[in-house]
């Protein structure tokens, strides 16, 4: 490449006698002797070897030229019609002082000339620089005066060839660019990962006999026991992986870059040292990679084929350590042929196979011998130090195994293994699942004989004890001379010193796999995990592969962002996407790009790189000086990339396959009474915090030194708007108390407007008090859900707020009655008692007026800040039912902050075996139907939900468990089964309720899932309904969380909803979120970091409620189709289910016995942040 420098500081020739030596007097050439080419040298500050490589014109690169008008009365120079050498300039200005040192200490070599020009004679100087990689020993370029010199020198020079020739012009004038070179398209992080060229490998490329027909297989036939048929561009990915396995590559050190000399020559450059080179050192290739195909488009069976297609290809004793080994016996024949075919690699049970199919002759006894003769080979180790009583330490023996490690993260292991099952025909790979903590790993002679060994990744981890005892001691890396005391009188001593043998010893750092490959590797980014250690020190591989859709931070394919889009313009494309973030921008300074450099040096250990890990940001981006500018990347990026990555273009794969269509729509619906109420009284905390503070101080949600409260009061906000009962009547009767104090108060800096947003907000709390359906749902914190046809004898003990057409109940209380008819059908009146259940049941809903027992007075406020209610800015789970005794058993004992396990609604059912009677047609209890809910997302969630579960299994992503707890009871309530794959569950659950919920004949058809836990290579293709409960605002985590259904496997359209509350903030919060550009979301580490969602907040203003919803039935959200309460169809086969323990879901909930006095716990959240939360709420488990 021909390097085109800036012409940002022109050569102007400069006359010698404005820069005298001496003041006053000229300086003229003459006083600088030259002779002819090769004398010569005179005297320098070399030695003489130095001066033998300076005399030598080879060790020296045409660098540019430097011109000064000519002293008419230097009669000398002007004699100088040809090139002629010049060892000597007089040290006047600054450039003849620079060029005078660096020609003194042989840095570089002059030749000069007279030439006539435009302006006059002028002297023009040939620049040649010393090669960087001849004479280091002899010639110091470590000195930072010369470097500086060097540096001040090229930024003068001229590089064109023109005036090398002696044609000087100044139109032709091209200054050198001391700079890397800048990528011409100046391209994003972003933009170069999706440009990355899709493989296209060939089976010419591969000289190994065996290797070029493994990869022949896998591009154009099925590999011996794959049973799925590979798409086209799967075959090609995979091919790709295994011909970078088998075919060495190298490649020019990628910090320097080629450049053109003006002689016509080519040299390189190394902007960041100022190294001059002619050719740089060339480092091997990784032969690995990253695997970094979309989501859903088939990396796991990627693997499986390549695994399959060299399952009988052994690794290779590095060449180094490939001496021959001493026996210590002479072998036979046999033995030593045996040796010899596995010492050098030859993959013999290819041949026996073919040996096999052509005759049927199994040779079993030359199988056993050859597996018994395994390559090894011994790798010497160094003293830690050397001195009179060091002791050579053996060697390190390792044993060759045709083995591949796969660490998978542990919810994803039974996927593994079910994409194993699903692929790979039986008994064509020997698999280890290594999934259990109290299972041992084997002997390597074991580990040796499986084809793969699945780990997952916190058994991966334990292994990086190797080397210490049980209690976590080593030994020192010199010995230790024994200092025990001795037994009695004897010379005996009483040794306790830790010694070798009581240390553990992992087999993984005995034996030499062929590869390993990391799933979902994207948390190698960090050095210091464990699984980065073992991996390091512990795993010697011929391979290493990251499996990852993301392996940096929101490093996506441009496809996915497009799958994010609600409404999506249909005529929007990949390019488009990719054309909007083509530039490199502030983000790429930093986050994904120290991600993938760490991943490229500590695990993939990518030359040069590994060699200085800090170089990684001085060479990867372009750099204006010695500084870090970040002015772009350089060059060095797309050669790392594509020798580093594998991905198919988006083009190429819709080229092979299309996936069923994905139908991204948003659903607004009109907010119920009930919904409404919350918005208000999240307005009223919000109005009456910016008045009563008079948006000053801490005290205001939006000062700077607020940022925790405000985070929480924000997400509490996004979350009510599916349904809320985080306000008491205590919280909202203190607000009203604090906005009245402040109205009553003179000399405020209140203005007519805040006054009168104020006494609305406080007018609309003053309602909401006198309806006794919120105030029953607020203090059993339940959801409300409305039902028609309740018997009218006993309706009155069961409704929340005195009505009885429809009835309003909770929810619990309403699956309560549920059980208590159900479990009395066969007896003559199913209902009889059922009104002093619903007393019972009704418990939770009276205010007490006197405790039971004197309390201590509660340390807690109820405001935090300026008229902020706690409860608004704490972590709400409405799952503090611990203290009502219709959720829980009463316990025997009391323990402060003990675990109770409480069955929930579904769980209760089975307590009693279900009648086999059913509902007389003309029973009073048949009419009785569910006919709404208290929120309009519950109602159209449940509505869709019974619409489609029959033939679609459906996905339902929620953010709050909350929200998840409730669904759970609903679907509980109408039998839907379902699991709730929660942040809290263990990772072997997850994984389970993963398995049964892809299997066809499972009958699972709802998952709830955590969306925060949707994004680590789950794959629910058998879900083609998606229902996102509240916007998710972040495009990067809603795109992966669709990938998990609409990937390959799915074989129906895919349609996803996300609901929101028409003209309510939610609303206007998600309508920015969808304006916000790529960098805006970056920028904004929280969604109300973003200055307009702040506006949108504080702008919010109280909804009116209309007079039709003042009735018990305008309150109600209905859902689309009445169902029947009691005796449903098909409850006993859900009941039954139940009993027979197919689903076990229990809530553990924290002792709550009196949350005034024990103040709050402290939870740790998923990134290891203490989050304060109301002694009464609960935590969701597995059991």
């Amino acid at each position: 490449m021909t390097h085109s420098s800036s012409p940002s500081r022109p050569c102007t020739p400069v006359k010698l006698e404005d820069t005298p030596s001496r003041p006053g007097t000229p300086v003229k050439l003459e006083d600088s002797p030259a002779t002819t080419p090769e004398p010569t040298l005179p005297a320098r500050k070399l030695s003489a070897e130095a001066s033998d490589i300076v005399s030598q014109w080879d060790n020296f690169i045409p660098l540019g030229c430097l011109c000064f008008s000519e002293d008419p009365e230097d009669t000398h120079s002007q004699a100088l019609g040809s090139w002629s050498d010049i060892y000597h300039l007089p040290e006047s200005g600054d450039t003849l002082s620079h060029l005078s040192r660096l020609l003194e200490h042989g840095w570089i070599r002059l030749q000069v000339a007279h030439r006539p020009s435009d302006r006059g004679p002028l002297l023009i100087f040939r620049i040649y620089t010393l090669r960087s990689d001849v004479g280091q020993i002899c010639i110091d370029r470590s000195r930072r005066h010369l470097r500086s010199a060097l540096q001040a020198v090229i930024r003068e020079i001229d590089v064109s060839p023109e005036t090398w020739t002696g044609e000087y012009d100044s139109d032709t004038e091209c200054a050198f660019d001391p700079r890397a070179t800048r990528d011409q398209d100046d391209p994003s992080l972003f933009y170069a990962f999706n440009k990355i060229p899709s493989p296209s490998p060939s089976a010419i490329e591969v000289e190994d006999k065996y290797g070029r027909e493994a990869l022949s297989d896998l591009l154009h036939f099925a590999p011996f026991g794959l049973e799925t048929n590979l798409y086209p561009y799967q075959r090609r990915s995979a091919g790709e992986m295994l011909r970078r396995e088998l075919v060495p590559r190298s490649i020019v050190d990628p910090r320097f870059e080629r450049r053109a000399a003006p002689d016509g020559s080519f040299y390189y450059f190394n902007a960041r040292e100022i190294q001059f080179v002619r050719m740089p050192a060339n480092f091997e290739i990784c032969r690995g990679g990253i695997l970094a195909e979309t989501m859903g488009n088939g990396k796991t069976l990627m693997c499986l084929a390549l695994i399959l297609a060299t399952k009988n290809l052994p690794p290779r004793i590095p060449v180094n350590y490939s001496w021959p080994h001493p026996r210590p016996s002479v072998g036979s024949l046999a033995e030593m042929a045996a040796s010899a075919l596995n010492q050098n690699s030859f993959p013999w049970k290819v041949e026996l196979d073919r040996i096999q199919q052509a005759t049927g002759t199994t040779m079993t006894g030359c199988y056993q011998r050859l597996s018994n003769n395994p390559g090894i080979y011994d790798v010497p180790i160094t003293p830690y130090r050397f001195n009179r009583t060091t002791r050579t330490p053996p060697p390190h023996r390792l044993t060759l195994a045709n083995t591949t490690l796969i660490v998978v993260p542990r919810n994803l292991c039974n996927q593994w293994q079910s994409e194993i099952t699903k692929h790979v025909e039986a008994g064509a790979l020997k698999v280890l699942i290594m999934d259990d903590r109290n299972k041992e790993l084997p002997s390597p002679d074991e580990l040796r004989s499986y084809d793969i060994v699945l780990f997952t990744r916190n058994l991966f981890d334990r292994e990086n004890k190797h080397g210490e005892d049980a209690q976590g001691r080593k030994l020192h890396k010199a010995p230790l001379k024994c200092r025990c005391s001795y037994k009695g009188s004897g010379r005996e001593r009483d040794c306790t010193c830790l010694r070798e043998d009581m240390l553990y010893d992992s087999p993984l750092k005995h034996l030499h796999f062929k590869r390993l490959v990391i799933d979902e590797g994207h948390f190698f980014s960090s050095s210091r995990t464990n699984t980065a250690l073992v991996a390091r020190k512990l795993v010697t591989a011929d391979h290493r592969w990251i499996v990852s859709g993301t392996p940096a931070q929101d490093l996506l394919g441009a496809e996915v962002h497009l799958s994010a889009k609600s409404d999506a313009n249909p005529h929007e494309t990949i390019e488009g996407l990719i054309a909007q973030q083509r530039f490199f921008s502030e983000r790429d300074k930093a986050g994904a790009i120290d991600s993938l450099g760490s991943l490229i040096t500590n695990f993939l250990e990518v030359e040069p790189w590994v060699s200085n890990g800090a170089a990684w940001k001085d060479y990867i981006f372009c750099h204006d000086d010695r500084k870090h500018t970040f002015s772009g990347f350089s060059t060095c990026l797309q050669k790392t990339l594509h020798n580093v990555v594998v991905k198919t273009r988006a083009e190429d794969v819709e080229r092979d396959i299309e996936l069923p269509p994905l139908h991204h729509a948003t659903v607004r619906l009109e907010p119920s009474f009930y919904d409404k109420i919350t918005a208000n009284l999240f307005v009223l905390v919000l109005t009456a915090n910016s008045v009563t503070s008079e948006r000053v101080d801490a005290d205001f949600l939006f000062h700077k030194n607020s940022a925790q409260a405000r985070a929480r009061l924000v997400t509490n906000l996004r979350q009510s708007a599916f349904f809320w009962t985080g306000f008491s009547e205590s919280d909202i009767e203190a607000s009203l108390r604090v906005g009245r104090g402040y109205l009553r108060k003179e000399g405020t800096n209140c203005t007519e407007d805040d006054r009168k947003l104020l006494s609305e907000a406080l007018a609309c709390a003053e309602s909401v008090l006198g309806s006794k359906g919120w105030r029953s749902m607020s203090r059993s914190q339940e959801l409300g859900m409305f039902v028609e046809n309740w018997p009218e004898d006993c309706a009155e003990h069961w409704t929340f707020d005195g009505s009885t057409q429809p009835l309003m109940t909770g929810i619990t209380q309403l699956a309560q009655a549920q059980k208590f008819v159900d479990g009395r059908l066969d007896e003559e009146d199913p209902g009889e008692g059922l009104a002093g259940a619903g007393i019972k049941a009704l418990v939770s809903t009276r205010a007490v007026q006197a405790p039971s027992k004197p309390k201590v007075k509660s340390t807690k406020p109820t405001v935090t800040k300026s008229g902020v209610p706690a409860s608004s800015i704490e972590s709400f789970d409405a799952r503090s039912k611990s203290r009502r005794p219709s959720s829980r058993s009463r316990p025997q004992k009391k323990e402060p902050k003990a675990a109770k396990t409480v069955p929930d609604a579904h769980t209760q059912n089975s307590t009693n075996s279900p009648s086999n009677s059913r509902l007389t047609t003309d029973s009073r209890y048949a009419p009785t139907t569910i006919v709404g809910t208290a929120s309009a997302k519950m109602s159209y969630l449940v509505s869709q939900i019974l619409k489609f579960q029959r033939e679609e299994k459906i996905l339902v992503f929620y953010q709050g468990d909350h929200i998840a707890y409730y669904l759970s009871q609903v679907l509980d309530l109408v039998q839907v089964e379902h699991e709730i794959y929660a942040k809290s569950l263990d990772a072997k659950r997850k994984s389970e309720y993963v398995v049964n919920f892809n299997n066809e004949d499972s009958p699972i058809r709802v998952l709830l899932m955590d969306v925060r836990q949707a994004a680590y290579g789950l794959n629910l293709c058998c879900a083609s309904r998606i229902y996102f409960v509240n916007p998710v605002c972040r495009p990067n985590d809603e795109a992966q969380a669709i990938k998990r259904a609409h990937r390959i496997g799915q074989t129906r359209p895919v349609f996803v909803e996300t609901l929101v509350l028409k003209g309510s903030m939610e609303e206007k919060m998600f309508e920015r979120s969808k304006r916000m550009t790529n960098d805006e979301h970056r920028e904004a580490k929280t969604l109300e970091d973003d200055y307009q969602i702040r506006e949108i907040i504080q702008s919010a203003r109280i909804l009116p409620l209309k007079e039709e919803e003042m009735s018990v039935r305008g309150q109600m959200a209905p859902i689309e189709k009445p169902e029947p309460l009691w005796d449903r169809a098909g409850r006993r086969n859900y009941a039954g289910q139940c009993e027979t323990g197919k689903r076990k879901r229990d809530i553990v909930l924290k002792d709550a016995t009196d949350a005034e006095q024990e103040g709050r716990i402290i939870l740790e959240d998923e990134d290891g942040i203490g989050l304060p939360l109301a002694k009464r709420r609960a935590t969701m488990h597995s059991a």
